[in-house]
């Protein structure tokens, strides 16, 4: 009975920790436009703000390790949402509290984003699989709400209330988090250190790897993609003579339609054929859907445009996280080249926002610039193309 009692507990646990994974960068993009005219941002200082996250996630992802293990998995949580709820407070009103709000912000996130796979396997490891879905899918979930109401919400109450309401999900997310039964830090600390020992020890070999690298920078460029498109979509359809509400709602479309392909993908990933084809498909779907954003003004096409984009952003990049289990051979390495993999990554990424903010300044305006998009998603799936010759040689498909 309490088995089945802590697990539905836990299932909601995740779904709560999981829904703060992106909505305070996500909340962010629907309402640009206000903040930027509020704080007089140019359009690169406003990239910077998607970009600090992703900075964050790339340097400080190896410094949550040591905290887990001093605290444990579930204090680390709670700090995580203790500092996800003061920045969205910090950041309105001032211009420096919106910019140290939103690194308080990326260092909330990084520390989630760190411990809520650790939490999975250090609690309910036999149902990793089932979490893992609702993980993934209250990402995309959470992140479509809060790109379809932000915009209303803001007009209603103004968008600095609307920022500091993006606190809310995280106080309620730690009172649940209060309520998981407490594991003795010692016996969470000796099995996380046997992982971190692997990620901190294996690295000598797993650098040498030639497709650890690949990965890694098909990693990078697929989410410099999505971060880039997550910052500047909403701002590229109202160049097309939307309202900011219609584009709110577009940039929800685009949030929610790839959830199911967290389920299909993966299956994708066991057989060279499949990974090919897959492989085809994105760059189909990349090619089709920027090319639509560059130069179509109708409406529904546009909507087909986000829903293109949608599908195939979350597609690679579930394939992107599928690969890091079928690249390694044990449950440690894998912990060690999700690591190296997502570090790598996410530095990569984090140049999109704030340089097609630059290229936008420059070039002044989003067909051209929407071309240099087009021209890296070519460079991302070629690499994929080569990862998957790569990992097939070495047998990890066939």
């Amino acid at each position: 009975m309490h088995t089945e009692r802590s697990g539905i507990n836990f299932t909601l646990e995740v779904f709560l920790l999981a829904a703060n994974l992106r909505l305070a960068i996500i909340g962010i993009p629907p309402i640009v436009t206000k903040v930027q005219a509020y704080f007089q941002l140019s359009t690169a200082q406003t990239g910077v703000l998607t970009t600090i996250p992703l900075l964050c996630f790339g340097f400080l992802s190896v410094a949550t390790a040591p905290i887990i293990r001093k605290l444990g998995t579930k204090r680390t949580i709670e700090s995580a949402l203790l500092i996800l709820t003061i920045a969205n407070l910090l950041r309105t009103y001032m211009t420096w509290g919106m910019f140290i709000g939103t690194i308080f912000v990326g260092a909330g996130i990084t520390m989630l984003n760190v411990s809520l796979p650790a939490l999975i396997v250090e609690r309910h490891p036999e149902q990793s699989v089932k979490l893992n879905g609702v993980y993934t899918a209250s990402i995309n979930v959470i992140s479509a709400i809060i790109g379809g109401i932000a915009v209303p919400v803001a007009n209603a109450i103004g968008w600095q209330f609307t920022v500091q309401l993006f606190s809310i999900p995280a106080i309620i997310a730690f009172l649940a988090t209060l309520l998981l039964p407490h594991r003795p830090t010692k016996a969470a600390g000796h099995h996380q250190t046997s992982k971190d020992g692997a990620t901190i020890a294996a690295p000598t070999k797993i650098w040498k790897r030639g497709h650890v690298w690949l990965l890694a920078i098909f990693m990078g460029l697929q989410s410099l993609i999505f971060y880039t498109v997550v910052a500047w979509l909403p701002s590229v359809l109202m160049s097309h003579g939307l309202s900011a509400t219609t584009a709110g709602w577009l940039f929800s479309i685009f949030q929610i339609i790839g959830a199911p392909f967290a389920y299909l993908v993966p299956r994708a990933t066991t057989k060279a054929a499949h990974l090919n084809a897959l492989m085809a498909a994105l760059l189909v779907g990349f090619l089709s859907g920027i090319s639509i954003l560059i130069a179509v003004n109708a409406t529904w096409l546009l909507i087909v445009a986000c829903i293109i984009i949608g599908v195939t952003t979350a597609s690679v990049f579930t394939l992107s996280l599928s690969m890091i289990t079928t690249i390694s051979t044990t449950p440690q390495e894998a912990g060690s080249v999700g690591g190296i993999v997502q570090s790598i990554g996410y530095l990569i990424a984090s140049i999109g926002p704030t340089l097609f903010g630059m290229i936008k300044t420059d070039l002044g305006n989003w067909p051209q610039t929407l071309m240099v998009l087009i021209a890296i998603a070519l460079v991302n799936i070629l690499v994929g193309f080569i990862l998957i010759q790569v990992v097939q040689k070495k047998h990890f498909v066939y």
